[in-house]
């Protein structure tokens, strides 16, 4: 029942988990196992828990199985996803790249529609002086230009008349200085003359003194000798004078000299300089050019050096292996082993570039943008004129049509998911019916099929199929030369020199992945459209799709090349001329630099007339001063020598002498004070004819301006048919320089316009996939939540199919310890002394009168415990040896432990009381032995303890199934 009660609980178990549904029918067995006594038999229970178990099972491998396909959805979602949001960052890219290049493309028609306004205005004023070139109108003109002059000649003469009067009044201040200095000088000797005339009376009154006559008469002697050295040193002073005149007017005359070289060789030098200037920006100019030129050959030599090219060695042998395959009952029955091996050393000898830049652009095959379809298309056209250009035949021409066409094809290749290798006939009839085509067939497409392990792509993996695609069909790939008479636009069975014009593009697309191939096939198209082929022109547009090819490309390096011929001869006369020009100046800048060095050395000899007059009126002016106390001291030397009388005199006309030298004084402080007056009155008017000057300067400058206006508008009117004629070719210029960036910036824009329609696309997609990828993962996460419960359901069964053998496994022991007891017991009773109950028996079951059993002890009569006896768990009385005593040797063992008992103890053992008694030793006879008697029941301590634990047992194994 207990086994019945746990599979329904676990039956339970597995619908509250939610993992038994409708798939699985058996699993409702488990809803009706029955719970009471009369429940269904054992095999039924196990019959159920097996099917409960496989359920389970079943339940948990579905949850697995349906996890694991939630997860691979989840990953494609989150793969779809991620690819979305590549191609919406690829896509935002592009966008903002495009932007900048609008950006650009405005700027370039900012300016240069600000040139053809500035060329517009400029047209206006020469054709407004065209109107106005009247000979009367040009003569006035003239008349202008001769007022401007005189007006110019005026106002230079007027600046001549206030130069001059500045230099002029220059020269009165400089009078006045020269006043103002000499009166400072006459001033500061009437000072020297007041100071000489007080010491004359100071003399003089020390005179007086008789005590003073010796140092008087010394003192004249001395001023008399003074006197005498005074008039030597100045004709001495007066001899240095003339020399030092004569030296001045050398030395001015060299630095004249000096001066006239220096000027003259810096005349030299400016000339030099300007003319070494002009010379090296003429050389800058033509180096910039040849620069500029030199860089536009080296970037297209590598541009055509990176350049894919097709090369037919000998085109009449390819001409005759074309028309050999056509001629004949049957197509190539005249195709010579010639002709195969020209074939193929064609197609060997032309070989693809790999393009480093390319490799790193990633393209989606299938959904190729509108910029990539046209790249293709340009890369294959340019390719295929290559071949046609050496057979002589019309180029092909890449159109807006065209790219439509390839895009319309491609893209029906792709919704078609075409696997075949072949024309997807009906795919190519649609896209030509929607273009205006003639419809019903293939009358477009030749396409190449490359196998490949990757279905990632670059640019350069396309170009690289386009271009093995051209090259092995143009050389007869497959032993027939249909697809070359496709691309060279020859009618099938026509000479190949009968090809015609066509309207051409490329595009490529992939075949589906296949489960059962590791590889994948990319496929290349090639659209070639006749004229005749038009049905509805309004549908397929002829506009050509401008491009640079490598015959382009060649003629432009041609072109390129003449201007840097040219510009390298323009810049080795200029770096000619520069040099000679470099030499003068380097000559006349050490022409100068020696005049600078002559003046200098002229200027740097001392100006010696200044000095000497100095040297000589210092003379003068002590000869003078010296005289006069040479005058007083003699003066004073007679009157020492006179008498009082004569001293006296000498006195008084030294007094006399002074005041007549104060009243010089301030004569002289009087005049001095005029002449500074004077000087701040000239430089006052100094100051006031400078500016006057300066006027006349500004004055000449605006006369200069209005007679170079006047110069340019006599220039303008006798000069107006030409510079009407440079102004219209000018506005023609900017005008013809107006349309292309225009054009450009059309195209920029209508570009920037589709790129922003992908980027819509892609965030779309993004926002699709997002929305897919968190759908599959919800599923994913309900999937494992689903297969996390029935893992739990399971191993909850798994669990008690472990308890219930733990269980079994318990009760298996206790049932083994149970038959060993018992097998011990029997041995026990059989062997020797036993316990049964609280008594001890012999081995025939006879009870052992003196002794009891309480708590697992053995008590004498007297209540003690009997030495040296313990009980086992048999229940078999042993010694300390282990050895079962019996009525043979239970003497023995009770005198070899003899001592002294303890007392009895009575216990209670499941309810019982045991007693035990034993003769003391010390009173026992030799041959005494206890007493054996009536025979109770064979229940003993063990056994009641054995049977006590496997209540228990059965009661722990009853109450775990209950918890489970």
């Amino acid at each position: 029942m207990k086994k019945k009660v746990l599979t329904t609980t676990i039956a339970t178990g597995l619908m509250t988990a939610g993992v038994l549904t409708t798939q699985n029918p058996a699993s409702a067995k488990a809803d009706t196992v029955p719970t009471g006594d009369n429940a269904t038999s054992t095999n039924e229970v196990s019959t159920q828990e097996s099917d409960a178990k496989t359920i389970a099972q079943n339940n948990v491998n579905t949850a697995q199985t349906n996890l694991d396909k939630s997860k691979a959805d989840t990953q494609n979602a989150s793969d779809s996803l991620q690819k979305a949001k590549a191609n919406e960052t690829t896509a935002q890219k592009a966008v903002d790249e495009q932007t900048n290049k609008v950006a650009d493309a405005q700027s370039n028609v900012d300016k240069a529609q600000a040139d053809v306004t500035t060329a517009q205005n400029e047209l206006t004023t020469a054709q407004e002086n065209a109107k106005n070139a009247t000979e009367t109108n040009i003569q006035t003109a003239k008349n202008n230009v001769a007022t401007q002059e005189q007006n110019v000649a005026t106002a230079q003469d007027q600046e001549k008349q206030a130069n001059d009067a500045v230099t002029e009044q220059a020269n009165k201040v400089a009078d006045a200085q020269k006043a103002v200095n000499d009166a400072q000088k006459n001033t500061s000797t009437a000072q020297n003359n007041v100071n000489a005339a007080q010491k004359t009376v100071d003399d003089a009154k020390v005179a007086m003194d008789p005590a003073n006559v010796q140092a008087t008469v010394d003192a004249a002697n001395k001023a008399e000798a003074q006197v005498n050295q005074d008039k030597q040193d100045v004709a001495t002073a007066q001899n240095n004078l003339e020399n030092a005149k004569a030296a001045d007017a050398t030395r001015q005359t060299n630095i004249d000299n000096a001066k006239k070289a220096v000027n003259t060789a810096q005349a030299n030098v400016d000339f030099s300089t300007k003319q070494a200037q002009e010379m090296k920006d003429q050389l800058n100019k033509y180096q910039g050019i040849k620069d500029a030129a030199q860089k536009e050959v080296d970037g297209l030599n590598d541009k055509l050096a990176n350049v894919n090219t097709i090369t037919i060695s000998d085109v009449e042998a390819y001409k005759k292996a074309f028309n050999d395959w056509y001629t004949g009952s049957k197509r190539g029955e005249n195709w010579t082993e010639e002709d195969k091996n020209f074939l193929n050393d064609f197609m060997n000898s032309n070989t693809y570039k790999g393009n480093a830049a390319d490799k790193n652009i990633t393209v989606d095959i299938n959904h190729l943008t509108a910029d990539q379809i046209k790249e293709l298309s340009l890369f294959s056209a340019d390719l295929l004129n290559q071949v046609r250009n050496q057979l002589g035949l019309p180029k092909v021409i890449v159109t807006e049509g065209s790219l439509k066409l390839a895009k319309d094809v491609t893209d029906n290749y792709v919704s078609d998911n075409w696997d075949k290798f072949d024309h997807d006939v009906d795919g190519i009839s649609r896209a030509a019916e929607e273009n205006g085509l003639l419809s019903g067939g293939n009358f477009y497409e030749d396409a190449i099929f490359s196998s490949d392990f990757s279905e990632a792509s670059t640019m350069d993996d396309l170009k690289s199929i386009l271009y093995t695609g051209i090259v092995t069909m143009i050389g007869g790939s497959g032993d027939e030369m249909l697809h070359a008479a496709g691309l060279l636009g020859v009618d099938f069975g026509d000479d190949i020199s009968t090809g015609k014009e066509q309207y051409f593009s490329a595009g490529t697309s992939m075949f589906p992945i296949k489960e059962n191939q590791m590889w994948i096939t990319k496929m290349g198209h090639f659209f070639n459209v006749s004229k005749d082929y038009i049905r509805d022109s309004a549908k397929f547009s002829t506009t050509e799709v401008p491009g640079t090819s490598t015959e382009d490309l060649v003629a432009q390096l041609n072109t390129t090349k003449t201007k840097l011929a040219s510009a390298t001869d323009a810049l080795n006369k200029a770096k000619d001329a520069d040099t000679q020009a470099q030499q003068i100046l380097a000559k006349n800048k050490a022409k100068l630099t020696t005049a600078q060095d002559n003046l200098a050395k002229a200027q740097n000899v001392p100006v010696q007339t200044a000095t000497a007059q100095k040297i000589l009126t210092d003379a003068q002016n002590k000869l003078a001063a010296d005289t006069k106390i040479n005058e007083d001291a003699q003066a004073k030397k007679e009157a020492a020598l006179g008498d009082e009388a004569a001293k006296q005199k000498v006195l008084d006309q030294a007094n006399a002498n002074l005041a007549t030298a104060q009243k010089a004084l301030t004569d002289a402080q009087a005049k001095q004070k005029v002449a500074e007056n004077n000087l701040s009155a000239e430089k006052a008017k100094l100051a006031s004819l400078q500016q006057v000057a300066n006027e006349k300067i500004q004055d000449v400058k605006t006369a200069q301006v209005a007679l170079d206006d006047a110069k340019n508008k006599l220039a303008a009117l006798e000069n107006a048919p030409l510079l009407v004629k440079a102004a219209e070719d000018k506005l023609v210029a900017a005008q013809k320089a107006l349309d292309p960036v225009e054009n450009v910036l059309v195209s920029e824009k209508a570009k920037l316009s589709a790129l922003k329609q992908d980027l819509a696309d892609a965030q779309a997609d993004v926002t699709t996939a997002q929305k897919n990828y968190d759908e599959k993962l919800a599923i994913q996460t309900k999937a494992q939540t689903d297969l996390d419960n029935a893992k739990k359901v399971l191993q909850a069964i798994y669990d008690r199919e472990a308890l219930e053998a733990q269980i079994a496994a318990q009760e298996k022991a206790r049932e083994e310890a149970e038959k060993k007891a018992a097998e011990e017991k029997a041995q026990a009773e059989k062997n020797g002394y036993h316990v049964d109950g609280n008594k001890v028996v012999d081995e025939n079951g006879n009870q052992v009168s003196n002794w009891t059993v309480k708590n697992g002890q053995i008590i004498d009569n007297k209540g003690k415990v009997v030495s040296g006896l313990t009980i086992n768990k048999a229940g078999a009385v042993v010694n300390k040896t282990g050895q079962q005593i019996n009525s043979k040797n239970v003497v023995d063992n009770l005198q070899a432990n003899r001592r002294t008992q303890a007392p009895v103890v009575q216990s209670k053992v499941a309810g019982k009381t045991y007693v035990s008694t034993v003769v003391a030793p010390e009173k026992a006879k030799a041959n005494a032995l206890p007493q054996t008697g009536e025979k109770e029941s064979k229940t003993t301590l063990v056994g009641a303890i054995l049977v006590g634990l496997g209540s228990l047992v059965g009661l722990f194994g009853l109450g775990r199934k209950k918890e489970y």
